[in-house]
């Protein structure tokens, strides 16, 4: 008797627990708390490699040159005010910036793989050939306008890493060659970047012509700002996994095995600034509205 209630004990035990739901969930439970051991394990060593290739990426770009911006050419002028104040007379210097009417960027970008260890950097070579004009037939307020010194006037061109810049470069100003000088008079709207001093051969109502050409290394990204009121861009590259992106895409492309050619247009209404502007005013926000690629590497 004693021995078949035993038996029946076990039984009822054994069903019991291959039955019990909550056992079920015990033991599951218990299997997903281990499963996390190695889980944690692997997203450390995930973590531990993006922290070592965001290293050798800053590494190589510091030796290189960093992500590459440009933004320019900014015509400067200034402009001297007077007025009468209680019996004297005051003097009053602001800056008149005029954007190109029309900017037309063409280039090519040689990439090339640099490996720090077991990561690779793509990083790249690009000859930039710029072109367009600056259309002066601009309104100005002239209350107490006394002059307008053209004698004054230079040129800007912003480049995010100087250090890139592997020529000299001559600006081609109304057929007249230029040297540039390192360094921007204009901080507020450009942080870094070359002046070019100007010769007094134009005035207002002039349509002045300009071109120059830009030999410059960079790091994974390339981009532009549109100054123009027609900025045209052309790129091409034997690169196959560029990623396009900024406030514009490509309006065609072309993207195979022997590398991509894209290009981009985008007129003065499609961005969020002026034309011209004087000094006392705001300068725009205008690294917002630049656009260009990266060079990804498909396997990381």
């Amino acid at each position: 008797m004693n021995l078949e209630n035993t038996t029946q004990k076990k039984e009822s035990k054994t069903n019991w627990m291959s039955n019990s739901v909550t056992l079920k969930l015990i033991m599951i439970t218990v299997i997903m708390l281990l499963l996390l051991i190695p889980t944690s394990m692997i997203q450390s060593i995930i973590k531990e490699r993006e922290n070592l290739n965001k290293e050798a990426i800053s590494e190589v770009s510091e030796k290189w040159a960093k992500q590459q911006q440009i933004n320019g050419p900014i015509l400067t002028i200034p402009i001297t005010y007077e007025r009468k104040v209680n019996e004297e007379i005051k003097t009053t210097t602001k800056y008149w910036h005029i954007l190109p009417e029309n900017l037309n960027i063409e280039g090519n970008i040689d990439p090339e793989s640099l490996k720090r260890g077991i990561y690779e950097v793509v990083v790249y070579k690009t000859e930039l050939n710029f072109s367009g004009n600056f259309n002066l037939n601009h309104e100005i307020d002239s209350i107490n306008l006394k002059s307008i010194d053209f004698e004054k006037a230079f040129l800007t061109l912003g480049i995010s890493d100087l250090r890139g810049i592997k020529n000299k470069i001559i600006v081609k100003w109304n057929n007249i060659d230029l040297a540039v000088q390192p360094g921007t008079k204009i901080k507020s709207i450009i942080e870094t970047g070359i002046t070019v001093k100007l010769p007094v051969n134009f005035k207002l109502g002039d349509l002045v012509k300009f071109d120059f050409k830009l030999n410059l290394n960079g790091s994974q990204n390339l981009s532009f700002v549109p100054l123009g009121s027609n900025t045209i861009v052309n790129l091409s590259s034997t690169w196959d996994s560029p990623s396009f992106n900024g406030k514009f895409l490509p309006d065609n492309r072309e993207i195979n095995k022997e590398g991509f050619k894209a290009d981009w247009k985008v007129l003065e209404l499609n961005r969020n600034f002026p034309k011209s502007w004087l000094s006392t005013t705001a300068p725009p926000n205008m690294n917002d509205e630049a656009f260009g690629c990266d060079l990804l590497l498909p396997l990381d």
